[in-house]
């Protein structure tokens, strides 16, 4: 699939690719999915679910406006395992909206749902493995 700058895309981390009435299979590395609004986008962030953009700067702003804190970044994660390919780089860079930790609320870092941006595994950092 094919993103474009400045859109902004629905975002499912385990996808469902079985059809309907067969038995629930879902598939990761999948998760980009069709076009949504900056509207819909923020309406999603802040109820749970999960988007996509390619510009970090677009994923900064929107975290910004789902909770009016100071979004926290992370860097694609480790997976629990390789992929079918043998890559570890799968994840994407993301923000969680400031859920207000730093206000003395709940640390409920689930609050608001993901905005994930930028390459698949860009800046992914390998785990180091103790001597």
């Amino acid at each position: 699939m094919q993103v474009i700058r400045g859109l902004f895309y629905e975002c499912d981390r385990y996808r469902v690719v079985s059809r309907p009435g067969q038995p629930l299979k879902t598939r990761t590395g999948i998760e980009i999915g069709k076009v949504t609004s900056r509207e819909s986008a923020l309406r999603d962030v802040r109820a749970g679910r999960d988007v996509y953009t390619l510009n970090a700067e677009d994923a900064y702003r929107l975290a910004l406006q789902v909770s009016g804190g100071r979004p926290i970044e992370h860097l694609p994660h480790h997976p629990p395992q390789a992929s079918p390919t043998g890559r570890m780089d799968v994840y994407f860079r993301h923000y969680h909206p400031d859920a207000g930790k730093d206000k003395g609320e709940n640390d409920d870092d689930e609050k608001y749902g993901h905005i994930f941006f930028g390459e698949r595994g860009e800046k992914y950092a390998p785990r180091k493995v103790p001597a």
